[in-house]
């Protein structure tokens, strides 16, 4: 629990940084800071690292990816108006040339507290914790995917959502009743089991906000 306390923190940082920084330039003042580090390439890489820091190798390789097309496009060394049909092609390939690839299981854990985030990427993680305390999701322009299946909740856990843009997924067991307490804003949170035992295991408490994103619980 520590460590995803650590990288919340920093990836809090992170933000709060680079948007403290542009909105000092849009209030005009005058921020000695190079442009490789204050400019819209700057926030593909923080972009970048924020995935790496969640896990999304994917999604953080394509936002490295494109600052650096950005990048050497400032400094002269490659014309962006003729890069952007080749990237286009290069995508266009990709999707016809690609094998069909087995499906991959999420990542399983067995710890008692889980805090999950996605920000413009997504995650899937599955739980099998015998003594499940809660957790946390936060989904800022991506989503999530917890497997609550096969865990057993402590009577009262509760589970906090954040949802921005975003959307999360939570599969949660037959036999656990389920108090939502969510704040919605151009979105939803619902529960979609379609079956719900009358002698509930545990009762878990899901609480959150959710703003043009929302969330689901299935089984």
């Amino acid at each position: 629990m520590a460590a995803s306390n650590h990288k919340r923190a920093i990836i809090g940082l992170l933000l709060v940084i680079v948007g403290s920084l542009f909105l000092l330039d849009n209030l005009g003042f005058d921020i000695d800071v190079p442009y490789y580090l204050f400019s819209w390439p700057a926030v593909f890489v923080v972009l970048g690292i924020i995935n790496l820091l969640s896990g999304n190798r994917r999604s953080s390789l394509i936002f490295f990816g494109l600052a650096t097309i950005f990048y050497l496009h400032y400094y002269d060394v490659i014309n962006l108006r003729d890069v952007w049909p080749v990237i286009l092609i290069i995508i266009g390939l990709s999707f016809i040339l690609r094998k069909k690839s087995r499906p991959k299981s999420a990542s399983e854990s067995s710890e008692s507290y889980f805090d999950e985030v996605a920000i413009f990427g997504g995650t899937e993680k599955k739980f099998v914790s015998e003594k499940l305390e809660g957790g946390k999701v936060s989904c800022i322009f991506g989503g999530s995917e917890i497997d609550l299946r096969g865990s057993k909740a402590q009577d009262g856990a509760v589970i906090e959502i954040f949802c921005m843009f975003g959307g999360v997924e939570l599969m949660l067991p037959d036999d656990w009743k389920v108090n939502m307490d969510a704040t919605a804003i151009f979105g939803g949170f619902s529960d979609a089991r379609k079956t719900i035992t009358d002698k509930p295991s545990a009762t878990v408490h899901i609480k959150g906000f959710t703003m043009f994103g929302g969330g689901e619980i299935k089984n």
